[in-house]
């Protein structure tokens, strides 16, 4: 069987089994009426997002900071607060060819899409085919609510940022010289313009609803799209 014929095999399997039976209580209808989130929830950057956020949802790379327990939520590890297991992009051997796992959910499947501080952890060779991997799940009207760090300016550190021999933090022996100041999965420079670009380059047409509304002492830019 070629790796074609096995990935069609595994995709009808997933449609049938996890899609349905596995992941069965994120569709009831109660889920597609009501806010996902709570309504003392004291994490204000998602309160200003939830209006995006109705219906049935996919959280992609949940990590510690879940959006609700009522929105599927996937990771590329396993850990308490991850639904699925996945990794479109698997680690390869040195040598061997790398191959992309979409999602094993069809297209239109869901009413948004949110994605906070994930997009970009992603190789600069991966990014645009996982933003439109993203996209391509979501229902026609849906929403896309990206969240990441906004490395344009002062508010985050820009992905290769170092510490050097002059950073406090290396003279108080809390770092050391060459140590990243940001994220060290970070790949590139989170941007308003970058976001612009992804958009720009998708095979899915969008429209801009919000972005960069947040103030500027949180670290994080807001860019929420709806999708054609």
């Amino acid at each position: 069987m070629t790796r074609e014929e096995r990935w069609k095999e595994n995709r009808n399997y997933a449609y049938g089994k996890q899609d349905l039976e596995t992941f069965k209580k994120y569709l009831m209808p109660e889920n597609n009426l009501q806010s996902h989130l709570h309504p003392n929830d004291t994490r204000d950057q998602f309160v200003l997002v939830e209006k995006y956020c109705r219906g049935l949802g996919f959280d992609c790379g949940v990590g510690t900071n879940r959006f609700s327990q009522t929105v599927l939520s996937t990771d590329w590890y396993p850990h308490k607060d991850a639904d699925l297991i996945w990794n479109c992009f698997p680690p390869t051997k040195e040598g061997e060819q790398q191959y992309f796992y979409p999602y094993p959910f069809r297209e239109d499947r869901f009413d948004f899409v949110f994605a906070s501080h994930v997009l970009e952890d992603f190789h600069p060779d991966h990014i645009q085919m996982m933003f439109d991997e993203l996209l391509r799940m979501i229902k026609p009207g849906g929403y896309y609510v990206i969240l990441g760090p906004c490395m344009d300016g002062v508010r985050y550190a820009k992905w290769d940022e170092v510490f050097t021999a002059d950073s406090p933090e290396v003279i108080k022996g809390e770092r050391q010289i060459g140590e990243k100041v940001g994220n060290p999965s970070h790949m590139y420079n989170w941007t308003l313009e970058f976001c612009h670009q992804l958009k720009e380059q998708s095979k899915y047409p969008t429209e801009i609803v919000q972005e960069d509304t947040f103030t500027h002492d949180r670290m994080t830019l807001d860019f929420i799209l709806q999708k054609k």
